[in-house]
């Protein structure tokens, strides 16, 4: 089921769209962990990551790059541990295909977990020496001067 939420959460953000979400709820035994892949993720935009869990539990966000071939002093976006809830956002430094990763390693019991994961892609700039018509600049009319 994981899947097809995040499928679904990948075809909005390819089409162009502000901001996609995708909520998940799942299971992580004692002693595992699981990763959700995030696919072709803007460059400049923004994950806002909210996870809610039963245990203790280890979240870290990493770019597919990083997981491929790590590099020497690579990082990654994020990393914490959560109780019960934690909430974060990070700037996606490059477009491309990040992992969510959940861990209950040093568990011993197994954890209910729900991820609610919102990307935003950054906003277009605006074109060098760009104004717009003075018609189209303002929806009131034009304001009278007293006589």
């Amino acid at each position: 089921m994981p899947r097809a939420v995040l499928a679904a959460l990948l075809i909005l953000l390819s089409g162009g769209t502000a901001a996609a979400d995708a909520a998940v709820s799942i299971e992580i035994g004692a002693g595992k962990a699981k990763s959700i892949r995030l696919r072709n993720l803007p460059g400049g935009g923004t994950i806002a990551v909210r996870i809610v869990t039963t245990g203790k539990l280890l979240v870290a966000l990493l770019s597919a790059r990083a997981v491929g071939s790590p590099q020497p002093g690579s990082a990654p976006l994020f990393r914490g541990v959560v109780e019960r809830r934690l909430t974060f956002r990070v700037a996606i430094p490059e477009r491309g295909d990040y992992f969510l990763v959940l861990s209950n390693r040093g568990g011993a019991e197994p954890l209910e977990v729900q991820a609610e994961i919102r990307a935003v892609t950054a906003p277009k700039p605006t074109p060098p020496g760009y104004a717009p018509r003075q018609e189209k600049a303002s929806l009131s009319p034009p304001i009278q001067a007293a006589r």
